[in-house]
């Protein structure tokens, strides 16, 4: 990210149009990523803040991770999986929630926060896979934000299923 460029610039350039919304009229969309279900005008983002209409169509975030780990199976939601085994766990930046309480508020909060610093890598879903595999983590989740707002990377890409 050069210094003249913001987060959101960076962000806008790693999108692609996305699967999971209706074109409407007057170039609107509504995305049907999450249960917000955002009716967005040309040139607006929903309020994840990284799915937003460009001339009527809805980009979506794609080609990069916020931030990236290999975790015990026990940290996840679904611990009960592959017991003692390990993740790896990516996840990508802005969220549709607003918790005061967030643990991985340096990714999800990166847009609305100055403070939340954290720059977007570029990696191939075949990088991340190549990852889990030299690693032996026969999961890879994506989590630190809502992994909804992110799906179409996740599922298309990587043919994950996003819990």
């Amino acid at each position: 990210m050069s210094d003249t460029m913001t987060l959101a610039d960076t962000l806008a350039r790693l999108t692609k149009e996305g699967e999971l919304y209706e074109k409407l009229p007057n170039r609107r969309v509504r995305c049907y990523a999450c249960g917000h279900r955002c009716l967005i005008p040309e040139g607006r983002q929903g309020v994840c803040w990284v799915r937003f209409n460009r001339g009527g169509a809805l980009q979506v975030p794609t080609g990069y991770v916020g931030a990236l780990q290999i975790d015990p199976v026990e940290k996840k939601p679904f611990f009960h999986a592959l017991f003692g085994s390990l993740a790896l766990s990516f996840g990508m930046l802005g969220c549709d929630y607003h918790c005061p309480y967030c643990l991985n508020w340096l990714t999800s909060q990166a847009l609305r926060d100055p403070d939340a610093v954290s720059p977007p890598e570029r990696v191939s879903a075949n990088d991340l896979i190549g990852m889990a595999e030299r690693h032996r983590a026969p999961i890879v989740a994506s989590t630190y934000n809502e992994p909804l707002i992110t799906s179409e990377w996740a599922v298309v890409n990587l043919g994950l299923l996003v819990i």
